[in-house]
């Protein structure tokens, strides 16, 4: 007979992992429409382990939303000024999304990385939508490259969005981002 403590503590493990819309509220009020262009420092408000999770407590870099441990960092050639940065593996940011239409979809995003940068992946509602996406030298931190990840489908809906950091590359992290393009 399995110890009922050993099956709280599954089924609470399984609660915790498990986000879904409803759980965060949108960055200030407002849904990301796809298509559309959704600002990496700009995923949901709510607590770590419900919004988003980051590796170690502190924000290594810009003071730019409330207290997060995500690390944000302020570069000038980035669309709102700010980006995230000092990615590592197993982090992710959740963001309420709508998709207005039914479709494949390319995202064009702009990263950043001294030496081959690490990969990340885009689910939907728990599901895996982009498949891997790799995020190339830029030759250094301070330079932007904008990537394409082609036909993602997507359903029409309001979706939780989740990017999930899988890996680390030759720079020791996935790399800097700073939005994601979702364009029809």
């Amino acid at each position: 007979m399995k110890s009922p403590h050993l099956i709280l503590f599954t089924a609470f493990s399984f609660i915790a992992t498990q986000v879904t819309a409803g759980d965060t509220k949108p960055y200030q009020g407002k849904i990301h429409s796809i298509p559309g262009l959704i600002e990496a420092e700009h995923w949901d408000e709510g607590q770590a382990e419900t919004a988003y999770h980051d590796i170690d407590e502190q924000n290594r870099g810009a003071d730019y939303r409330e207290k997060t441990q995500v690390d944000i960092e302020k570069r000038p050639d980035a669309s709102n000024g700010h980006g995230i940065g000092w990615t590592k593996k197993g982090e992710w940011l959740a963001y309420t999304v709508e998709v207005k239409e039914s479709g494949l979809y390319s995202i064009i995003i702009p990263v950043a990385s001294k030496k081959k940068g690490g990969v990340f992946h885009i689910e939907m509602d728990g599901k895996d939508v982009s498949g891997p996406i790799t995020v190339p030298d830029t030759g250094s931190w301070q330079t932007l490259k904008l990537i394409t990840h082609k036909n993602v489908k997507l359903e029409k809906g309001v979706h939780l969005m989740k990017v999930i950091m899988d890996s680390e590359g030759d720079s020791k992290s996935i790399g800097d981002i700073d939005y994601f393009k979702f364009v029809k």
